[in-house]
């Protein structure tokens, strides 16, 4: 495998991912033409989206199924085109400002800031970079992944929830009171409720967790460790969809390709 096909081999997985995600949200009803008619018109403090609501494309794709239905094919359609034409970057960079505009136009109509495509953005960045410079992207890309990750550690770390022994029993509560309403006699449910009975193993894995983040400093340092931080990745977003029912495992587990990829010494 020559320099190029290298490139081209993860391109064609990471945009696959994307694809076959984008198609399992239509699935699951989290397209836009599922949400354009949402009453909620989501701002916040974030000066991205006060911008694209003053520029008015949210009116105009959002103004009716149909416009919303366009939009949504032309997002899956932009990858189906970036993975048949793989050597064409225009494409690719495309489909990311796309599927950035996806995400944007998806919060404004729910109604608050969801973060389960970050995983997509942050794997694709390479992917806009010439083939020359791809090596360099994608430390760049793994490092702005590790700090993500150390600084939601800090943030549970500065803010002190780990002096809390109930926090994480206090927050499964919440996360699933509904669920464990509607469907009280599943595994998942009990495991719950077995949490929630007893704190210190609660507690334990809220520990866990936000050590795995903070281990991603030494990402910063050095790629020695890189195979345990894809490792990391993978397991604390099992822990994450498993005890929280959060479902961005997809999004963020296609960040593991950064820490496992190997540049080849020599371009061809």
């Amino acid at each position: 495998m020559n320099y190029r096909s290298n490139i081209f081999f993860w391109k064609r997985l990471v945009l696959s991912v994307i694809a076959l995600a984008l198609m399992y949200f239509w699935y699951s009803g989290m397209m836009l033409h599922h949400i354009f008619d949402s009453p909620f018109y989501y701002k916040g403090a974030d000066v991205t989206y006060w911008l694209m609501h003053w520029s008015g494309l949210p009116k105009l794709v959002l103004h009716n199924q149909f416009n919303a239905m366009a939009f949504d094919v032309l997002l899956i359609f932009s990858f189906i085109v970036s993975i048949a034409f793989i050597d064409k970057r225009g494409f690719t960079v495309l489909s990311g400002i796309l599927l950035l505009f996806y995400q944007l136009q998806f919060n404004y109509k729910l109604g608050y800031h969801t973060h389960h495509l970050f995983g997509f953005h942050f794997a694709l960045l390479p992917f806009y970079f010439k083939d020359t410079v791809f090596p360099h992207a994608v430390r760049l890309a793994g490092m702005l992944t590790c700090l993500s990750y150390a600084f939601a550690g800090f943030s549970k770390l500065f803010h002190g929830a780990w002096m809390v022994w109930d926090s994480f029993t206090n927050v499964l509560q919440n996360q699933h009171a509904a669920y464990l309403y509607f469907e009280p006699d599943t595994f998942r449910s009990q495991t719950v409720m077995w949490l929630i009975g007893h704190p210190w193993a609660g507690y334990g894995f809220f520990l866990c967790g936000m050590l795995l983040q903070l281990s991603f400093v030494t990402g910063l340092l050095t790629t020695r460790f890189h195979k345990w931080l894809a490792c990391f990745i993978v397991l604390f977003h099992l822990m994450d969809w498993w005890l929280m029912n959060l479902g961005v495992f997809m999004g963020m587990v296609t960040l593991v390709w950064l820490f496992v990829y190997k540049p080849l010494k020599e371009a061809a």
